[in-house]
């Protein structure tokens, strides 16, 4: 039972005792599941005890002599050897501890309703976290054989059981392993049958809930000792920021209707059946100051579920582009500062790729290491993120991933500007929030003014929103869908704005279009006395933004400007224009750039219009991006409508997503819940929200800033540790990424860029073959977009 070798302390990482580090663990998950709001078809507590198992057995194999020789052998090389070696690794002999020690505790545990289903089923969700709590998931079918029986038996030999005396069940589960050479109880056929007896994803939820909160407790332990303290957030942040800015005390119209909606939305919370209701939408016209309204209405039901039903939900803000994370993020820094509360990454977090590792409380500035758990694991009151970080935590293999799944239960999210949410995954994302919603007490807000058909159902947070859609006039849209080459397309815009100046947007499908248009008119409009832009991906990240700013600015001193952009500025972007030109695209598409005409209703009426473009080869410019029933439907419903008034799009919206729900197919969302019912980690690890094509990234060394930022992530090389060049290249990278454009590594070929310290580099002295500094990246052919 016990070796040869024995050591002082038995020990789970350097320094770190293991005793401490399981119940610490076992501490934390147990803790962390008493907070939650659970609503699972099995006792609380039952689940808070398997919990705190699987923490204190994740790793019992570090207590074998195999791995306390690897652990405090000083030699690199004889180290990297041990740890090579099969009996080092600790994960299926905990996993299989764990296995025991939960069916221990579900056979103490006295219980006349728990399902038969859930006695089979935990113990195998314990035995699958801990099995992977170093790597990511695969097939759960496959984990469950166990590859190498000898190297079992010589690790159950050379346990040092003494160390391990404060185990629960430890005499009983030690016994169990000894017969496992020859008795082992978990068989694939088992499992699979088990997941069929219940073919929902509620296994899988569960199962996730446990391996996630593992995952956290495990790298805060091992990192920080706890997890941070949770804080109390002002209910009355945005009312107070309101009131300072003069809200309340509208000047005209648009301010009015503004105030009402608010006043109409948070006036949902005096229903206390509000509380009951978790599938939630809001609906306004774009415009309408949807960001501070549903920001306030989501602290103060915050409030309200502390208040009346004893938790207390972070608030989880999804956006579905970078570009209005920023945004956002300031807006809501501005709010806490004006309340005068610092910004602090325990009150509001923001996480994207690109994101650094600073994280800091009132009382502690964390180093990076520090930072990155923390900020990975969304450890804040409000988290502003990215769809693809929410969405490829929902469904995911990878650990990194999942470790922050646990904070997405029992939270507030916000999904803002959800049209963008690709249909393919509507059954799969509505099947997941009905379920995290009925048994996590997750609470889902759906905030656009193009509200797909993704639930059968939502509480309305405008349920009178007709008529705010109504009351807005401030633009309408003519359909003009005949289809035209750019020359002709160029020549209409010149003859009409020459005749009446307007400042104005055109919206084309690819960035090819934009780049031919705005490079036939923009010497024309110059001498008409229009300030231009051009606006695409192509376009590097800081130049990109500087224009968005100017064109703001240039709005509020009323002057005269023509951009040209793809659609990066559908959604979010807050720019206001007179007269705005689309090419043809998707409802929602064409909706959403509608809502940059006349946005603060300065003027009269503004005029939208929708186009349909065609290149030299007679090919719609739209077939090269868009599903063509998105097109089909969209026709359907411009025709025989050559003008549309802004207060009808709430309805041909509805009957736009109605149809679009109707039509297109659900085969990708089925297909991934079936792996999620049968615990398919392997296939759901291909789940991505953007399909994702061959791209390669270039920096652009466009100016001095960006040459200096050059050279020191071309210094981070000279680096030989990796984790401190890793740490080097985090504090590096916000900055890094604004001179950074991803371009199509298939439609470039023909004008790559050098590859320098593994980046693709356009120097200065090589800019003007690679890179426009109006329009952005040169590309040889091709049409891509945004």
């Amino acid at each position: 039972m016990t070796s040869s070798h024995h050591y002082k302390m038995i020990l789970s990482h350097p320094e770190k005792c293991l005793e401490v580090h399981l119940k610490n663990v076992g501490e934390m998950i147990y803790s962390n599941l008493q907070c939650l709001p659970l609503a699972i078809p099995f006792p609380k507590e039952l689940f808070c005890e398997i919990g705190k198992i699987i923490g204190l057995y994740h790793d019992f194999g570090k207590a074998t002599s195999f791995f306390q020789k690897y652990l405090n052998e000083q030699n690199p090389d004889r180290k990297a050897k041990l740890k090579n070696q099969k009996e080092t690794n600790h994960s299926l002999l905990s996993a299989v501890a764990a296995y025991f020690a939960t069916e221990l505790v579900l056979n103490e545990y006295k219980c006349d309703n728990l399902d038969s289903y859930f006695l089979e089923f935990l113990p195998i969700a314990s035995f699958l976290a801990v099995r992977r709590h170093h790597t990511g998931l695969e097939k759960a079918c496959d984990d469950l054989r166990l590859e190498n029986k000898e190297v079992l038996k010589k690790q159950i030999k050379h346990l040092q059981t003494e160390s391990l005396s404060f185990l629960p069940y430890l005499n009983d589960v030690f016994e169990k392993l000894q017969q496992i050479p020859t008795s082992w109880p978990l068989r694939k056929i088992k499992l699979l049958k088990l997941l069929e007896k219940n073919h929902t994803i509620l296994p899988h939820l569960i199962f996730y809930l446990l391996y996630s909160l593992l995952l956290d407790s495990d790298k805060h332990d091992a990192a920080l000792g706890m997890f941070p303290k949770r804080i109390q957030v002002p209910s009355t942040l945005i009312e107070k920021y309101r009131l300072s800015k003069g809200f309340d005390t509208p000047r005209n119209d648009i301010g009015r209707l503004r105030n009402k909606i608010s006043a109409e939305v948070l006036a949902q919370l005096e229903n206390n059946e509000l509380l009951n209701k978790h599938i939630l939408s809001f609906t306004a016209p774009t415009g309408s100051g949807k960001t501070l309204v549903v920001l306030d209405f989501a602290l103060r039901l915050r409030s309200c579920l502390k208040e009346k039903m004893g938790f207390t939900p972070r608030i989880i803000y999804a956006l579905p582009f970078l570009s209005i994370i920023d945004q956002n993020a300031q807006v809501l820094g501005d709010v806490i500062c004006n309340f005068g509360l610092e910004t602090t990454t325990d009150i509001m977090l923001v996480h994207h790729h690109l994101s650094d590792y600073s994280y800091k409380t009132i009382e502690n500035e964390y180093n990076p290491d520090e930072g990155e758990i923390l900020i990975e694991g969304w450890d804040s009151e409000i988290i502003i993120t990215t769809f693809i970080q929410l969405f490829h935590t929902l469904f995911s293999n990878r650990n990194r991933a999942i470790r922050k799944f646990n904070k997405i239960a029992g939270s507030i999210v916000i999904l803002d500007e959800i049209q963008s949410f690709p249909h393919k995954y509507w059954l799969l994302f509505k099947e997941t929030a009905e379920q995290m919603a009925k048994y996590f007490n997750t609470y889902f807000v759906m905030v656009t003014a193009t509200q797909p058909a993704i639930f059968d159902k939502t509480t309305e947070l405008l349920p009178n929103n007709k008529d705010f859609f109504s009351a807005f006039n401030r633009y309408q849209v003519k359909t003009n869908t005949a289809p035209q080459n750019l020359t002709d397309f160029s020549q209409m815009i010149l003859r009409k704005l020459r005749e009446n100046k307007k400042s104005t947007l055109i919206v084309l499908n690819t960035i090819n279009a934009a780049k031919t248009l705005y490079c036939e008119i923009k010497n024309e409009f110059q001498s008409l006395g229009f300030e231009t832009y051009f606006l695409s991906s192509h376009v590097i990240p800081k130049i990109r933004l500087q224009r968005i700013k100017k064109i703001m600015n240039n709005r509020e001193k009323n002057k005269l400007q023509l951009v040209i952009s793809t659609q990066l500025v559908e959604a979010g972007v807050d720019i206001d224009f007179d007269f705005v030109v689309r090419d043809l695209g998707p409802f929602d598409s064409v909706n959403q750039v509608a809502g940059r005409a006349n946005r603060n209703q300065k003027s009269g009426k503004a005029e939208v219009e929708i186009v349909c473009l065609k290149d030299d080869r007679d090919k719609k410019f739209y077939s090269y991006i868009y599903d063509p029933v998105m097109i089909d439907i969209t026709k359907k419903i411009f025709q025989g409508k050559t003008e549309i008034p802004e207060s009808i799009f709430l309805e041909l919206n509805r009957q736009y997503f109605q149809e679009l729900k109707s039509r297109m197919s659900d085969d990708n969302s089925k297909e991934f819940l079936e792996y999620l019912s049968t615990l398919n980690y392997e296939e759901v690890g291909r789940f991505q929200l953007i399909d994702e094509y061959d791209k390669v990234d270039l920096f652009v060394e466009i100016n001095d800033e960006a040459s200096q930022i050059w050279q020191e992530f071309v210094k981070l090389h000279a680096i030989v540790d990796i984790r401190k060049r890793k740490e080097m290249f985090q504090s590096l990278k916000g900055v890094f990424y604004q001179y950074v454009i991803s371009v199509s590594k298939r439609k470039a070929a023909e004008n790559l860029p050098p590859e320098v310290s593994g980046f693709r580099f356009v120097s200065y002295d090589q800019i003007v073959e690679y890179y426009d500094f109006e329009t952005g990246f040169i590309e040889k052919g091709g049409y891509s977009s945004w």
